[in-house]
């Protein structure tokens, strides 16, 4: 199997918004997928979360607008998870393929030659960190109990990995003791995530773990100290599941809806204070 892994595109509803008034988020996955168009032998299509910047209906139709015929032309099937910044209530409106939880947008989507995808909602509203309740997790056994004959993907927004940065350490996923308990022994050959924004790989409960780099922006890991910062870049990543270990491939691209046109200057850098008040809006 041959996943294309696609996360954060923060869109918007409003066509004139721009995010950190530099980047059209819609421009920018435009020209990702005008990059990706020569891909094939793609078998399904993942995008892992914050699909929307404002939750809005508009944006949740603009992200179906632009990644329905694109994984159409790939012949390959779409499956959306929830982010912090989506509007898990306002996606269900609008599409939710599979078979849906009603508390939230946690599904299963069957795949052909008897693989599935189940994508957990680590969403909390207001909130920028991720967790699962005690009924999703319940939830999650109960599926994973009858294995798929080709295997499970599972699709979490939020890694289930600690954060490179001090911003997005304060953001992490709570509860993965409890996460890695119920993947123990499971069928789940991967997980796939995003949130980080910039590529990351590790393991729980022994299963690879993979975060693609974001499409609206990548953060810059490294570079930052104890600040944060994001360049104008766009990225996105090929999974491929066979025998043996995934193999995985990232690449990042000059980000097609940035206004200033320069991948040097951060879109946003966040010092030392910016990131506490951030994490007291938006943190445990």
């Amino acid at each position: 199997m041959r996943i294309l892994h696609l996360t954060d595109t923060h869109l918007y509803g409003d066509p004139n918004a721009r995010h950190y008034d530099r980047i059209d988020t819609a421009a920018a996955l435009r020209g990702l997928l005008a990059h990706l168009a020569p891909l094939q032998d793609i078998d399904l299509v993942v995008h892992a979360g914050d699909a929307s910047e404002d939750g809005s209906a508009k944006s949740y139709a603009l992200l179906h607008e632009l990644l329905d015929p694109f994984a159409q032309q790939l012949g390959a099937p779409l499956v959306v998870a929830m982010g912090n910044h989506d509007v898990s209530t306002v996606y269900g409106q609008t599409i939710a393929p599979g078979e849906q939880r009603a508390e939230s947008q946690d599904r299963v989507v069957q795949l052909s030659g008897g693989g599935r995808v189940v994508v957990l909602d680590s969403s909390v509203p207001g909130a920028g960190y991720g967790h699962l309740e005690t009924e999703q997790l319940q939830w999650l056994r109960a599926v994973l109990a009858e294995p798929a004959a080709a295997g499970t993907v599972l699709v979490i927004h939020h890694p289930p990995l600690p954060a490179a940065t001090p911003l997005l350490a304060g953001l992490e996923l709570d509860g993965r003791d409890e996460l890695a308990a119920v993947l123990e022994g499971s069928d789940v050959r991967i997980v796939l995530s995003g949130h980080y924004h910039h590529a990351m790989d590790g393991q729980v409960a022994g299963i690879p773990v993979h975060v693609a780099p974001g499409i609206t922006n990548v953060v810059d890991p490294l570079g930052a100290g104890e600040s944060e910062q994001a360049l104008a870049l766009s990225g996105a990543s090929i999974v491929e599941l066979g025998a043996g270990a995934p193999r995985i491939w990232s690449s990042v691209l000059p980000n097609a809806g940035d206004a200033q046109r320069d991948v040097f200057e951060p879109v946003y850098r966040f010092e030392e204070q910016q990131v506490a008040q951030i994490l007291q809006a938006a943190g445990r």
